[in-house]
């Protein structure tokens, strides 16, 4: 399996779960989006362009019939169906148009555009050459099979003859591209390379510069070959990226084919593509992070070094008229190695060299995200941040479509099929993690901001504690295009390892802006209060902050709770004795977060301030169980998903390390403080009666033997309880044993 396909067909994978927190996938991130561009790419397409870590290289193929298509068109009338043009020149069979030759407008083809405009312009001058076209091609298919023999004079030979003859006589007009491309075929099929090559010496100025002579000038490659003219030949081979018959003619003995083509056609249009490919090999998430971690195979870094030593080459000798392009890769390579500031000089060196309008764009993205690794954050970095951050984002305005819009935030079973009904990303989506992380590679334009920002800033304002302005960019990152109620993106990871006073101190950068930054920021990110007041109360859930909590939850109407993707699993009942419960209140259903901080606060103030010690004790057990119950996986109170989405989060942000406060690591802190809290509550029970009670719900009938034998609740467990009957015969043995 290619890894680089792999990378590229993540969001493919179907995802099966029996529960809510089954195991399935790592989503994509924000670190496995295409990052280097030197070519425009098909976005709906990018496993076109992988290339295999485990084969030699893919070869090049290209498929020029699309072209040639357009340039019939172009050739007639632009109000020709290109589809009509296809059936006509591919599909119908030349014994098919001899015989209705005059008569095209009484067949199937009556209806055809390409067809009618023959007809209705008297061009059967076009007819003829599409006849006499196929008929070539049905010889010479019929002479590569395995099965034929060759003798000289039989009636393939003749056909070919005949066709030579009758493109000889075309000397000139529209088309004399397409009879020389006919000529060379029918010459070499005939294996007169003799008389091939010296017709293409002579027709070669003639013809138009377009996919006809790109077609015929390969073609009389092999006839310039089979005379001796290999290195002409080969330039031929480089010129349009033929490896494959590069690889024939040398026999396979070339150590680096880049190399090679570059020596022989400098500006061939085969080293743009191949280039790529390679810069989204290395571009890919994981192939850098195995550079950066020093995993890297033999293989990746010689073929790494290859292509760096033919750009280095490209640069220095200057006979290319890409010189910006070599140096873009030069710039790319050296930061996928993780030497950025090397990078970084190379890309300013390239910025004196001619640009087009794509390769100018290349450059900014490069070029700012270059400037993000190895800026000092100050507010010369933020000056420059701003004015990047503009910029991609008008890019983003200029370019988005409704349908790029729709694809990222219309459910998933609707983009992905039927099959993945359980997982839906929109405002009402009912599985809890997933977001548009796992719609990697849609839009390229809001990818890149998403990896920039995600990747590369937000960890780096992290680690100067600049929190504030952390959030504020992964809010841009994930919410500028579509906003999500979705709780699993990199932006609520982010925000899932702050705490509630980082997270407030955002919030109040919303109403109070300091500077431009923040005014952009929050016009492209998500500031509706209801959605922080809801983060903010389950933040302050996760750090008892009760009262606190309270204050925020209130202020949430029920329409917003319903629209949280989370709500439909907001029924289990909080103060449940059994963690793994599936007791169902539905009347806490509604204000579910809000019931249970007014729950928790009201219980924190009985167990501290009430006068009688029972109650005292009884509101410490069900504050225990509260805090127990708030950070496991079945209860949505202090998270938006299970354990393991925090896990997904935290895989998919390495850059970023959970605190130890988080809620991952709190619930086995809770769970130890629970413990402790029931255990000082039993022993603070003036009523043994209740203590026993409480004991019982715990199932420690043990303990209540050996502390409270004397309660009702201890003669009720001997008359009813099978399991304790049959412990107390069993020690009635062991006693009565010891006793004699």
């Amino acid at each position: 399996m290619m890894k680089l396909l792999r990378y590229i067909a993540v969001n493919a994978l179907i995802f099966f779960a029996t529960s809510i927190y089954a195991c399935s996938w790592f989503p994509s991130h924000a670190g496995n989006v295409l990052l280097y561009r030197i070519m425009p790419l098909d976005e709906s397409d990018y496993g076109h362009y992988a290339t295999s870590w485990e084969s030699d290289y893919k070869l090049h193929q290209v498929d020029y019939k699309a072209e040639n298509l357009k340039l019939w068109q172009q050739q007639t009338s632009p109000d020709i169906n290109i589809s009509d043009i296809e059936h006509v020149v591919y599909i119908s069979e030349a014994s098919f148009l001899m015989e209705n030759k005059n008569i095209l407008e009484q067949t199937s083809l009556k209806h055809n555009s390409f067809a009618m405009w023959i007809v209705d312009n008297k061009r059967m001058d076009i007819l003829d050459f599409l006849i006499l076209a196929k008929q070539s091609e049905d010889v010479r298919f019929s002479m590569n099979n395995p099965w034929y023999y060759h003798v000289e004079d039989n009636s393939h030979y003749r056909m070919l003859e005949r066709i030579v003859e009758k493109c000889s006589e075309y000397q000139s007009g529209l088309l004399l591209g397409r009879y020389a491309l006919q000529m060379v075929r029918a010459l070499c099929s005939l294996r007169q390379y003799e008389d091939c090559a010296s017709y293409w010496d002579n027709i070669k100025g003639k013809l138009d510069d377009n996919v006809i002579k790109k077609m015929a000038e390969l073609r009389a490659a092999e006839a310039l070959y089979k005379t001796g003219r290999k290195e002409e030949a080969l330039t031929i081979y480089a010129k349009h990226g033929d490896v494959s018959s590069i690889r024939a003619i040398n026999e396979g003995q070339i150590d680096n084919e880049l190399e090679f083509v570059y020596e022989h056609a400098p500006n061939s249009p085969y080293l743009d593509e191949e280039l790529q490919k390679w810069l989204i090999y290395y571009g890919d998430d994981s192939t850098e992070q195995s550079f950066k971690n020093g995993h890297q195979n033999y293989w990746d870094v010689d073929k790494l070094n290859s292509i760096i030593k033919v750009a280095h080459k490209a640069v220095r000798e200057k006979k290319t008229k890409k010189m910006a392009m070599w140096y873009y890769v030069l710039a790319a390579l050296h930061d996928t190695q993780g030497k950025p500031y090397k990078a970084k000089d190379y890309l300013e060196q390239g910025f004196k060299y001619p640009q087009d309008a794509f390769l100018k764009d290349s450059y900014h993205v490069l070029h700012m995200w270059l400037d993000a690794k190895t800026a000092k954050y100050n507010q010369g970095y933020e000056r420059r941040l701003l004015s990047d951050l503009r910029w991609l984002d008008s890019k983003i305005r200029q370019n988005v479509t409704p349908e790029v819009v729709k694809k990222i935030s219309e459910p998933k079973e609707k983009a992905a099929g039927p099959l993945e009904h359980n997982y839906v990303y929109t405002d009402n989506a009912y599985g809890p993690y997933w977001g548009y992380q796992d719609r990697s590679n849609i839009f390229y334009w809001n990818d890149i901001l998403r990896r920039i920002l995600l990747r590369v800033v937000c960890p780096r304002m992290h680690q100067a504690n600049n929190h504030i302005r952390e959030i504020q960019l992964a809010n841009m990152a994930e919410n500028s295009l579509v906003k999500s109620n979705c709780y699993s993106s990199e932006m609520f990871g982010i925000i899932d390892r702050l705490s509630y006073k980082d997270t407030r101190d955002f919030f109040s950068r919303i109403y109070y802006p300091k500077d431009k930054l923040d005014r952009f920021l929050n016009s492209r990110g998500r500031i509706d209060r209801y959605y922080w007041y809801d983060i903010m109360g389950t933040k302050c859930l996760r750090e008892r902050r009760y009262a606190k909590a309270i204050v925020y939850l209130k202020q949430i109407p029920l329409s917003f709770q319903k629209h949280v993707n989370v709500y439909k699993f907001m029924d289990k009942y909080p103060f449940s004795y059994n963690m793994e419960t599936f007791i169902i209140d539905t009347l806490s259903a509604d204000n579910y977060k809000l019931h249970f901080a007014e729950d928790m606060d009201m219980y924190e103030k009985t167990m501290r301030y009430n006068r009688n010690p029972d109650k005292r004790a009884q509101s410490k057990i069900q504050y225990a169980l509260g805090l127990r119950n708030s950070v496991h996986r079945c209860w949505y109170l202090t998270r938006y998903s299970s354990n393991c989405e925090n896990d997904y989060n935290r895989d998919a942000l390495p850059e970023i390390p959970y605190p130890t406060d988080s809620t991952i690591y709190r619930y086995r802190e809770y769970l130890r403080l629970s413990e402790r809290l029931i255990n000082e509550a039993i022993s603070e029970f003036r009523d043994k009666e209740l203590a026993a009670q409480e004991l019982r719900k715990f199932l420690r009938y043990q303990r209540i033997m050996d502390g409270y034998g004397d309660t009702e609740t201890a003669n009720d467990i001997k008359r009813h309880c099978d399991k304790w009957r049959d412990y107390a015969i069993v020690i009635g043995r062991q006693r009565s044993k010891q006793n004699s």
